[in-house]
């Protein structure tokens, strides 16, 4: 079953405060009317208790009993009736009561007694009133006094936490840790869990970095003395099989070390050490070495679109990681298909645009964002070897450079993999 969201927690407290002063005035209004109406009738009752020998003597004078606003009537017949209040036609109310009274010789008699409460029921409505007013001042106090309370106690407390979650980074963790002495006594132990947190999230995260730069610094060497061997392999005469051999070993030797790479730089990004350059750069030329660079991986398939008649506006970027971002698209396009793979440089609004094209199967629209995420690969590419870094590597380079990693589809079918500068002011 989902739960429902609930609102802002310092409007939920507000109201939840004015409710129970609503609520306690409402109570407080209706046992007042209640308690009132009880004492008038037991006062009726005591008149009725003190009246009745004296009607029964004969000795009552109504001219005393109006001025007291009481009217005293000796009924034949019955029934006896509880004090109940009557409204005559000038809008007078009257308490009405019926009683039996038995004198001494055992006549039975009915004693009908009208006492006059209007000025008591006005005084009444007036006790309300301002009951009601004291209410609605209270209401007012309440509201203008938990203002600061809660903004105190629990908004500013609140919003101190949140800026320190938004403080966090992977490079600073630990270093920003909540004084619990600060905060109120209910949030202290959030305040001590988030900070037993962050240090043992720093923790973690120095014993990865540690890990990741030591297998990158222990598997280089290595890497590099089979390439080495390979490449001399590579330049003996050898039989066909073993010429094959050399090849695959000297090709998963760079394989191996480009991943090594990879790591290196997504760990220096995950620790804020990695440092970006930038320069403004002639978009055609980063294009046309990245192009020179892959000659001897294209085997042709790579194309390089002829620049136009008027040259093209400059970018800001870091070269060197411009160009591992070329070649690291261009290795995927190479990989992932089999047709042509296409350099082109286009501006788009206030956007310089450097697309790397293939003819391959493309990334459908619902995986784009996921093949952007580390380890993460495409139901494509399912028949090819990879690890899922490389786009999330370009991804970031392209962030901190100021730029985006945008993935599209070509015309045509295939992939178009979209590096996406804001235009520099001036160009090169």
């Amino acid at each position: 079953m989902k739960r429902q969201s609930l609102p802002s927690l310092r409007v939920w407290l507000q109201s939840t405060a004015l409710l129970t002063v609503v609520a306690g005035y409402a109570m407080l209004f209706v046992l007042s009317t209640a308690f009132a109406d009880l004492q008038r009738r037991e006062r009726h009752q005591r008149l009725v208790q003190s009246l009745a020998p004296q009607v029964l003597a004969g000795r009552l004078d109504s001219v005393p009993l109006s001025s007291f606003g009481l009217k005293v009537t000796l009924l034949p017949v019955g029934p006896a009736e509880t004090p109940r209040l009557q409204t005559d036609a000038s809008g007078e109310r009257w308490l009405v009561s019926i009683s039996r009274l038995r004198s001494s010789d055992g006549e039975q008699r009915w004693f009908r007694l009208r006492q006059n409460v209007t000025q008591s029921l006005e005084r009444q409505r007036m006790t309300h009133l301002l009951l009601i007013a004291a209410a609605g001042v209270s209401i007012l106090f309440t509201s203008l006094l938990l203002r600061p309370v809660l903004r105190r106690g629990l908004v500013v407390p609140l919003n101190d936490f949140d800026r320190q979650l938004q403080k966090l980074e992977a490079d600073n963790l630990g270093e920003n840790l909540l004084d619990p002495a600060t905060q109120p006594q209910e949030l202290r132990s959030i305040a001590l869990a988030f900070n037993n947190l962050q240090q043992r999230l720093a923790a973690a995260w120095r014993r990865e970095r540690a890990f990741v730069d030591g297998v990158t610094h222990e598997l280089r060497t290595p890497i590099t003395v089979i390439s080495g061997y390979s490449q001399r392999l590579q330049r003996q005469a050898l039989p066909v099989s073993a010429e094959r051999s050399a090849q695959m070993i000297s090709s998963e030797a760079r394989r191996m070390a480009d991943l090594l790479n990879v790591m290196r730089d997504l760990a220096r990004i995950d620790a804020g050490k990695l440092v970006v350059h930038s320069e403004l750069l002639d978009p055609g030329e980063q294009l046309l070495n990245a192009y020179e660079s892959s000659l001897s991986l294209a085997q042709g398939r790579v194309q390089l679109s002829l620049p136009g008649a008027e040259p093209w506006p400059a970018l800001m970027a870091d070269p060197q990681k411009l160009q591992q971002c070329l070649q690291e698209l261009i290795r995927n396009a190479l990989l992932y298909s089999s047709g042509v793979v296409r350099l082109q440089v286009e501006p788009a609004g206030d956007w310089l645009v450097l697309h790397v094209l293939d003819q391959g199967a493309g990334i459908a629209a619902s995986e784009r964002s996921l093949v952007l995420q580390r380890f993460k690969r495409g139901s494509s590419s399912s028949s090819t070897r990879g690890m899922g870094i490389g786009l999330s590597l370009v991804s970031e380079l392209m962030q901190l450079m100021g730029g985006e990693l945008v993935i599209a589809d070509a015309s045509g079918g295939g992939a178009d993999m979209q590096l996406r500068f804001r235009l520099a002011v001036a160009e090169p």
